[in-house]
């Protein structure tokens, strides 16, 4: 059955792979994203981004006017930039959150909340699961952690719908090539400009990395899962990646031996943790979604996106 769903955040990577899934699945779907990407299409569909800043008053007049049956909230002020504008990221992700959490408490709809995996810090080698202590290392994750309670205490107080999905690193082309967003995305931007590639920290830390299309099928799975109600839930896949090895397999997709690539190591990053891999059998048992890229098909993709956009 055809649902109205509200998507925040819609022009950035996540969201706008979500608006691509929800219109091929027959959702009607308002895209939600900041001035600067207002009156253009979401890539992929003829659905419009309707300008708003989450963290403004207005969005409610926005929600009541579109009427959604749930809303996902996937907009946020980049974790990367949040030691040096820790007060817009505590603005955008906080406040911007809790505009979008009291709206649905009001109108009674259920809300999908993207939090991220750097809520859980430094952990112990291997598998994360969701009852792992919380313990973020960034403004960013002290707010999504914030964010998580609030979702928890407006559901046991005023009968929110709420399901968490801890999502880990994503990349994909709805990034733009940059130095500062996405540790995928950071060292294609180098290699898209040499051999060279710099690494704030250690070539051997661990990530599971997301290619976006999966991170969008999980997001799509939950709002038709009442069973993931009131849960939170990893989506990655499980999957041990070191730095250096993401980096030979960037190589490999861009068609260069690895011997051709400078790596050099510099200062890591405040909050960084060495080890950050998810287990996924929540979001395998309660989602019945399983990832559908190996890292290898998610990096070709990627990089074949990226070259058509940048032609």
């Amino acid at each position: 059955m055809s649902q109205r769903v509200a998507v925040t955040g819609a022009a950035g990577l996540i969201g706008s792979a979500v608006v691509r899934r929800l219109v091929e699945q027959g959702q009607s779907v308002l895209a939600l994203d900041v001035e600067e990407a207002a009156d253009t299409a979401v890539p992929g569909t003829a659905v419009s981004v309707t300008a708003v800043d989450v963290a403004d008053a207005s969005l409610w007049a926005i929600l009541d006017g579109f009427g959604p049956d749930s809303v996902v909230h996937a907009a946020a002020h980049p974790g990367g930039k949040s030691l040096a504008e820790p007060s817009e990221n505590a603005r955008v992700n906080a406040l911007g959150s809790m505009r979008v959490f009291e709206w649905c408490t009001r109108a009674a709809r259920p809300v999908v909340y993207l939090s991220s995996s750097v809520v859980y810090g430094d952990q112990p080698p291997g598998p994360i699961a969701e009852t792992a202590a919380v313990a973020p290392g960034t403004v960013y994750g002290v707010a999504k952690c914030a964010a998580e309670q609030w979702l928890r205490i407006l559901g046991e107080g005023r009968g929110l719908a709420w399901t968490v999905l801890r999502l880990f690193p994503t990349y994909g082309a709805g990034h733009r090539l940059s130095l500062q967003q996405g540790i995928v995305n950071v060292m294609l931007t180098q290699l898209l400009q040499g051999d060279r590639v710099v690494v704030r920290g250690s070539v051997l830390r661990e990530r599971d990395l997301v290619y976006v299309e999966d991170a969008a099928g999980a997001i799509a799975a939950s709002l038709e899962c009442l069973a993931a109600r009131g849960q939170v839930i990893n989506v990655g896949t499980g999957t041990v990646v070191t730095i250096g090895n993401m980096i030979d397999a960037l190589g490999r997709a861009l068609g260069r031996d690895s011997e051709r690539l400078t790596v050099v190591e510099e200062a890591g990053t405040v909050g960084d943790p060495f080890s950050n891999v998810a287990d996924i059998s929540r979001m395998q048992h309660v989602l019945g979604y399983r990832p559908q890229f190996s890292l290898d098909a998610g990096l070709r993709a990627y990089v074949r996106d990226v070259a058509m956009l940048t032609k």
